[in-house]
């Protein structure tokens, strides 16, 4: 019995960078809903509840448009690569 085993690709530092600011997305809005029900529910006053969010969402907002930013070009990049073979032109310089 023969199993291909299929080794992963190698994630570049743009992925890595990408998803670990996504998980900061995640964190800070799941902060900023667990402030503002803190809040709510009468557990912190709601004025400390509301700059807890508040720097949470800051923090949430900053992981998404990174995140985004990040994986946005690995896409770009690859989307780019694939035309220039499809083309048969040669690759830029900078992307060697």
């Amino acid at each position: 019995m023969t199993t291909a085993i299929v080794p992963h690709k190698r994630m570049t530092r743009t992925r890595l960078i990408g998803f670990i600011a996504m998980g900061f997305c995640v964190v800070g809005y799941a902060g900023f809903t667990l402030a503002l029900l803190a809040g709510k529910l009468d557990y912190l006053p709601m004025t400390q509840a509301a700059i807890i969010a508040a720097v949470a969402a800051v923090i949430g907002e900053i992981g998404l448009w990174v995140g985004a930013g990040c994986l946005g070009l690995t896409l770009f990049k690859k989307r780019k690569a694939l035309f220039d073979r499809v083309m048969g032109r040669k690759p830029a310089a900078s992307d060697v």
